[in-house]
């Protein structure tokens, strides 16, 4: 017979002994609930309120039944009457207060554990409850200081440890986050969600290694810890291990299979693996969980247009920029497409759209320098240049195509300027070596010219072109120019 099976028994001998001895039945409710007998233990506190019905904590004892159980209304009806028959019931207030965390609440939540603290201000739970109501609402200020007034007292109590990791975290003090659950960790080492969250934490450091470490120490714990998988198949993703990352993500789904999450992933994985049909089905899967989730159609387009189907590839970015208007990957990939389609107008709405979201601009510019550039718009090809030169000085390909632009534009020295500072970044780009050949043969600088043009033929390029460029004119006849065209 358990413990609680004896004293089960000895109440219930008392109760047949005196039916009317109140306190019996509240002993026997509280053995019950710790059997995990709800109902007779609620059945129990109901006749304890009826022969002893001035006592609060009965009360509050039914209350935390019916807040386990889910009958919210019934639970506040039971704190509430506790409070009225001691209106310094701090552990009623408390209760109060999870009732509202549970429903979301959290103001109000947070009140009633402030009324608790009121009248018991070394309340260890009712500073806990509050510090995450208050991360609830945002405030993380009010829930940092709670957490840390439980710590200035109970150093190693472990939920205010992870509570004010979880706000170092969000703040992205993560070398602090990582601290405290380091340190949560060596007083509870076996609670699997502080592995998994430290491990984030190592994520955003860069210590990738200890981050690793983290997930494979969850699934030692937990075997079937599908958020481990999860984290683990991301890390290898960000790390371009896509099989790995594949594998994981799929012991993940089978794990957890309505999580729209782990599809997405696993369908870039396969992207990368180019595995198209498998990267598809799992876009696919994606959507039908959430189709709310614009990650999902980019991912199909990233497949559609790698695939040459620009109209298909269109409609999914075109409906991940309708579902998030801000997903500047989406809006770039649009505009990529619509380029080939012939919509040029499109293509550079959607370019200084992606910028004015703040994505990365060297390539964004290149783009659409080089579609200026198609529509002879040198001057303004020319801009978007210079603010990538700006930006990194070593971008070989904006000095090429500014060159491009200058030649265009007459203007020779400029362009031959350009192109050897291409040429100084890239000394293996033959055909900046040919266009430069171009602009010193226009300027009758033939030595140079042939020079250039033989630099370009030793790094693969075709000179037969070269027979009927008309920048090429003027040295045509020059018998080492017939014999590099040969």
């Amino acid at each position: 017979m358990t413990n609680n099976e004896e004293q089960i028994a000895h109440y219930t001998q008392r109760i047949d002994n005196n039916p009317a001895d109140g306190e019996a039945y509240y002993d026997r409710g509280n053995a019950y609930a710790e059997a995990g007998q709800y109902e007779a233990a609620i059945a129990d506190y109901g006749e304890a309120i009826r022969l002893l019905p001035d006592e609060g904590d009965t009360y509050y004892q039914r209350g935390n039944l019916y807040r386990r159980m889910g009958y919210y209304d019934q639970a506040l009806d039971d704190y509430n009457e506790a409070i009225r028959l001691d209106p310094e019931h701090s552990q009623a207030y408390v209760g109060q207060g999870n009732v509202f965390f549970q429903q979301e609440q959290y103001t109000q939540a947070a009140a009633a554990y402030s009324r608790a603290l009121r009248f018991d201000p070394h309340y260890i739970s009712a500073f806990y409850n509050r510090g995450k109501a208050y991360a609830e609402m945002g405030q993380e200020q009010l829930a940092l200081a709670d957490f840390e007034a439980i710590l200035q007292v109970e150093p190693n109590d472990v939920a205010a440890l992870y509570g004010r990791a979880g706000i170092r975290a969000n703040r992205e003090d993560y070398v602090g986050a990582i601290a405290d659950y380091t340190a949560a960790i060596a007083l509870d080492p076996d609670d699997v969600v502080v592995y998994l969250n430290r491990a984030r934490c190592y994520v955003a450091v860069g210590d990738t290694a200890s981050a690793l470490a983290d997930y494979n120490e969850a699934l030692a714990k937990k075997p079937r810890e599908s958020r481990a998988f999860t984290g683990r198949g991301l890390l290898y993703y960000q790390q371009g291990q896509y099989e790995a990352a594949a594998a994981d993500l799929s012991e993940a789904i089978g794990l957890k299979p309505d999580d729209a999450e782990n599809y997405l992933s696993r369908g870039l994985a396969y992207y990368y693996l180019n595995n198209d049909e498998a990267a598809l089905a799992d876009f696919a899967k994606a959507i039908r969980y959430d189709a709310r989730d614009p990650r999902a159609a980019l991912g199909r387009g990233l497949v559609y247009s790698r695939q040459g189907d620009d109209k298909r590839a269109w409609v999914n970015f075109d409906q991940a920029v309708r579902l998030d208007d801000t997903l500047a990957p989406a809006i770039v990939g649009r505009g990529d497409v619509a380029l080939k389609l012939g919509d040029v107008d499109q293509a550079l709405a959607d370019y200084g759209e992606a910028m004015r979201l703040g994505m990365e601009k060297e390539s964004i510019l290149l783009k659409r320098g080089y579609v200026l550039m198609q529509q002879g718009r040198f001057d303004e090809a020319i801009a978007d240049y210079n603010a990538v030169i700006n930006h990194n000085p070593s971008a070989a390909t904006a000095y090429y195509n500014r060159a491009t632009a200058y030649h265009h534009l007459g203007q020779a020295e400029a362009a031959l300027a350009d192109y050897q500072a291409a040429v100084e970044l890239d000394p293996q780009d033959g055909t900046t070596f040919y266009n430069m050949a171009c602009l010193l043969a226009g300027q009758q600088r033939v030595d140079e010219a042939i020079n250039h043009l033989q630099q370009a033929r030793e790094r693969g390029i075709d000179l037969r072109q070269a027979r009927t460029d008309p920048d090429f004119e003027t040295i045509r006849a020059d018998a080492r120019f017939q014999s590099l065209v040969q």
